[in-house]
């Protein structure tokens, strides 16, 4: 999920300053804040999980000082300044913009490859791979390593791994074979110990049986399985993610448990059962 926002502005003085401008769910903004001899731009995340951040600004008779690098990690819940502004020559005019995209997660992760995940059902169940690593219809670019697990709506889905739940949605009740529909799956997403995130999406309406906040342990009911968002039948979405930078992140790699052994790689088409 990413999220991306652009202001203009031209003044005479730097009284002009003034506002705020916001992401379309108002969960990560960059607020102006004016002090004597110079403007702050600060990254506020009200989210409960780390983001990164790109902002980028360019300015025609101002002085731009960098606090934090264009590219960074604000943590959950956090104000950030990232820059001041302050014009150079007050009597001529000046213009300055900034473009900023965040994304969920932290930058640098290293995912612990020795970690083994369970398979996000319960116990003893058994589901088809409908689409594994590489999988030509969506996993590729950041879903490469994401894995489709075919099954009926209202199956209970369980964390793979243990972790905090740091996001989540249940509110769509909407569905179907076009990309319009991708920012209406429901979801849980839950931060790992090495700063990855597991995300489990197409949820039932209403289907999430954990809270924000909430710790979960391996195995643990987390929600139930749906068809919402860019989906073509009932399926769970599985991936571990982090952050590339503000507009990308990288899927990883993961190696499941099940009853009959170690899978390094789900395969299309193949059931599996969980243990």
């Amino acid at each position: 999920m990413r999220w991306a926002v652009v202001l203009l502005l031209m003044a005479q003085l730097p009284a002009a300053f003034g506002g705020e401008a916001s992401d379309g769910q108002n969960a990560v903004r960059v607020r102006r804040v004016s002090t004597p001899g110079y403007v702050s731009l600060v990254v506020e995340n009200r989210r409960a999980h780390d983001v990164t951040v790109t902002l980028t600004i360019r300015a025609d008779n101002a002085q731009v000082t960098r606090i934090v690098p264009e590219t960074a990690t604000c943590g959950g819940h956090s104000q950030s300044e990232v820059a001041r502004i302050s014009v150079t020559d007050p009597s001529k005019p000046w213009r300055w913009r900034y473009h900023f995209h965040w994304t969920r997660g932290r930058m640098y992760v290293q995912h612990d490859s020795r970690t083994h995940y369970r398979l996000p059902f319960v116990r003893g169940q058994t589901y088809r791979v409908s689409q594994g690593y590489n999988g030509r219809l969506t996993h590729q670019g950041q879903d490469q390593y994401a894995v489709d697990f075919a099954m009926p709506e209202g199956t209970v889905v369980c964390a793979a791994r243990e972790g905090i739940v740091v996001d989540l949605k249940e509110s769509s009740k909407t569905g179907g074979q076009d990309e319009k529909y991708k920012d209406e799956c429901n979801y849980v997403s839950i931060a790992h110990a090495d700063g990855t995130i597991g995300e489990y999406h197409h949820l039932k309406y209403d289907g999430v049986l954990v809270e924000i906040g909430e710790r979960v342990t391996a195995g643990q009911p987390i929600a139930l399985s749906g068809n919402t968002g860019y989906s073509t039948f009932p399926h769970l979405h599985f991936g571990v993610y982090s952050a590339v930078d503000g507009s990308h992140r990288q899927s990883h790699r993961v190696t499941f448990i099940a009853r009959a052994g170690t899978i390094p790689e789900p395969l299309a088409g193949k059931p599996y059962t969980a243990e």
